[in-house]
């Protein structure tokens, strides 16, 4: 089994990805974005908590494709300057689009207007992912 380059999990308003140092794998974003368009009707945020790794030029092309048609909004964690000048780049297609410190989930989710229960399921799950994908701790999601 291949060590994954980024998990993803939903909760009913949030798609939830977390990368790690690296970008994600062409076969992992695939599984991302197959995920992006099934998203229920409901789920129209995405938080992304990242440390370092985002997507290359084509991955950006698709889910800039994907934007252009539904509206999302979308809070990135990150320290990563790269990362950050990416979000920049996304934003141009999906005003949106906002980033903030890689542990400050607490203020990305004030700006999705995550509260509350789903809030805290959130941070559970990515505190969870986080673990996974430094390879700390089994894989449970994908």
């Amino acid at each position: 089994m291949t060590h994954p380059t980024m998990l993803f999990d939903t909760t009913e308003h949030v798609l939830i990805a977390v990368h790690g140092r690296e970008p994600p794998s062409d076969e992992d974003w695939e599984l991302y974005m197959q995920a992006v368009i099934s998203l229920p009707a409901t789920c129209t945020r995405t938080l992304v908590v990242t440390a370092g790794g985002g997507p290359n030029a084509k991955q950006r092309a698709s889910i800039n494709d994907f934007v252009s048609k539904h509206t999302l909004t979308v809070a990135i964690c990150t320290d990563a300057l790269l990362v950050r000048q990416i979000g920049i780049a996304l934003s141009w297609f999906n005003p949106r689009v906002r980033s903030f410190r890689g542990n400050d989930i607490a203020a990305a989710l004030r700006y999705l207007e995550v509260n509350g229960p789903e809030a805290a399921l959130v941070h559970h799950k990515v505190a969870k992912m986080r673990l996974e994908i430094d390879g700390r701790a089994p894989r449970t999601t994908r």
